[in-house]
């Protein structure tokens, strides 16, 4: 499960803003990721209370080489403006890859949930090594 709260999933969000977070993302760090051969991945889903983005930076052409994979996640009131809470996480986003590319030397991998404070908002993050793509793969085949 990839969810900070383990509650009950609820949807996936929808292609048309995982693309849109994805063009932003490809456009922005073109030159890095030309010069890595590496490519993004990104997924949105709501579980009860929880909004939960993930950034996956895979190799463009070795689907089992590690990746480095941004979760960010924040509580979810049923009142919430979700398309704020949407733009805090993307933007923290940025930030993390931000520092990621400017650092050839970044190692700071850790698979726990950690909070923060980002632009005034607390939200939870993790980086790992996880291809959350072959994840997603993998958990539909077993449930299937």
């Amino acid at each position: 499960m990839l969810s900070r709260t383990n509650g009950p999933f609820l949807i996936d969000l929808p292609n048309e803003w995982a693309d849109s977070v994805l063009e932003l993302l490809q456009d922005t760090y073109r030159n890095e990721l030309v010069d890595a051969s590496k490519v993004f991945e990104i997924y949105g889903q709501l579980y009860k209370g929880e909004v939960l983005v993930i950034a996956s930076l895979v190799d463009a052409t070795n689907e089992a080489a590690p990746a480095t994979t941004y979760f960010a996640s924040m509580d979810l009131a049923d009142d919430a403006d979700h398309t704020k809470l949407l733009e805090g996480l993307v933007d923290s986003i940025g930030a993390f890859f931000d520092q990621f590319f400017a650092d050839s030397e970044w190692n700071d991998y850790q698979d726990m949930w950690k909070e923060e404070q980002f632009k005034g908002t607390k939200i939870y993050c993790k980086v790992t090594r996880e291809n959350v793509g072959l994840t997603i793969k993998a958990d539909r085949l077993l449930n299937q």
